[in-house]
């Protein structure tokens, strides 16, 4: 059964539309009767990881918070934070990706480069020496979309494959391996496929989106969160189908949950922490992809350990989960608030990303906002600055 289309259009986290079409033959032959797979080249210019933050401007990256591993991009210095968006040396960058510890982006020309943190091999260099340079990726093609969250990193390559690296204690790898798995400090493909156009990397667990809409999980499974139901094993060591639907478009991992969002921006969330980042509005375990209440019109979605955020097409973003530092940006300091709430009374939204203790949102004038936890100052803001419920402008 032929499960290829011969177009797929995805809206970023960022809620922009890709650019820059990348075809592929199908089967990865020429002459074959099976239609191109389109790949579209990522546009999100924000990121969010544990305790720092990244944004691309005019092709310019920058970074701030913690820089204990060099995982701005700059060397470490005294303190190990900064305060003030610090310039990363390299070529013209398109998309940022930032983990627990590290960093990676993905540059015009294709390449990806990471750096910081590589105890795990999360920074692809074939070694487990940190940098607190961009070191670059060594790949078969180029790439058009690279996404890390915690210690492990996933790229989508122009031939529709995917490879990952890092971690793989969990099976987050999807090598089909046996526990404990070896970290993986150079690419490795997952699996034999060729029509993949999404990836998400969380803690112990990753997923991604095949051509025809398909949603498939693997890794860490002692929270449901690879959707499979009640019953089914805490750890799936290669990528595996979730349920039978194919109008997935986009998907995001986290640590003890998923979230993604379907063709007609509708959103689900499932598995389990009570602190209600599943925004369903109870904080009970859903074993099966659940779908988000009240709304519709989702158009990007970013999730981390304990809260979810959301964009709609209204140009609001809407968040749920953990609220005890203030990445809600609601006075209502709490462990869970499980509803969707408005982050603030702004419409010129165009970008979320939801850190460990933090938010950061981008407007239509790519200014960005932080608002939450700033321990490391990974709201850009001064030491003074403890916490805010209010969005705080990054310099």
């Amino acid at each position: 059964m032929n499960v290829w289309r011969s177009a797929v259009t995805l809206a970023l986290l960022s809620g922009c539309t890709r650019s820059g079409e990348v075809l592929r033959e199908a089967g990865g032959a020429s002459g074959t009767s099976e239609p191109p797979v389109v790949l579209q080249t990522s546009e999100a210019r924000l990121a969010t990881g544990d305790t720092h933050a990244c944004r691309i401007k005019g092709g310019v990256l920058s970074c701030w918070g913690e820089n204990a591993d060099g995982q701005l991009g700059v060397p470490v210095g005294p303190g190990s934070t900064e305060q003030s968006p610090q310039q990363v040396p390299g070529t013209t960058w398109v998309a940022p990706a930032a983990g627990d510890r590290h960093s990676c982006a993905l540059a015009a020309d294709g390449s990806i480069s990471c750096w910081g943190k590589n105890d795990k091999g999360q920074l692809g260099s074939g070694d487990f020496s940190d940098s607190a340079t961009p070191r670059r990726v060594v790949l078969p093609t180029r790439a058009v979309d690279v996404r890390t969250e915690f210690e492990h990193t996933c790229a989508v390559l122009a031939d529709a494959s995917i490879l990952c690296w890092g971690a793989n204690e969990e099976g987050q790898l999807g090598l089909g391996d046996t526990y404990p798995g070896a970290d993986q400090p150079a690419p490795v493909r997952v699996g034999d496929a060729h029509d993949w156009v999404f990836v998400s990397a969380g803690q112990g667990h990753s997923c991604g989106i095949r051509a025809a809409g398909a949603l498939y999980c693997w890794g860490r499974n002692t929270d449901s969160q690879l959707g499979q139901g009640s019953g089914a094993p805490t750890q799936i060591r290669t990528p595996t189908r979730v349920g039978v639907d194919e109008d997935w478009v986009e998907v995001g991992c986290a640590q003890g949950s998923t979230c993604a969002r379907k063709r007609d921006d509708s959103l689900y969330c499932w598995g389990h922490l009570e602190s209600g980042v599943l925004a369903v509005g109870d904080v009970a375990l859903r074993a099966t992809p659940t779908r988000v209440p009240n709304y519709s019109d989702w158009t990007a979605l970013s999730t981390n350990t304990f809260h979810t955020c959301g964009l709609r097409a209204t140009g609001e973003v809407w968040c749920a989960g953990r609220n005890t530092e203030g990445q809600l940006g609601s006075m209502q300091f709490a462990d869970a608030l499980p509803n969707m709430q408005r982050l603030d009374t702004s419409t010129d939204w165009v970008e979320v990303r939801a850190g460990r203790f933090f938010t950061c949102a981008r407007k239509s004038n790519d200014s960005v906002w932080c608002v939450g936890q700033n321990s490391a100052r990974q709201l850009g803001q001064p030491a003074s600055v403890d916490r805010s419920a209010v969005l705080l402008e990054v310099p």
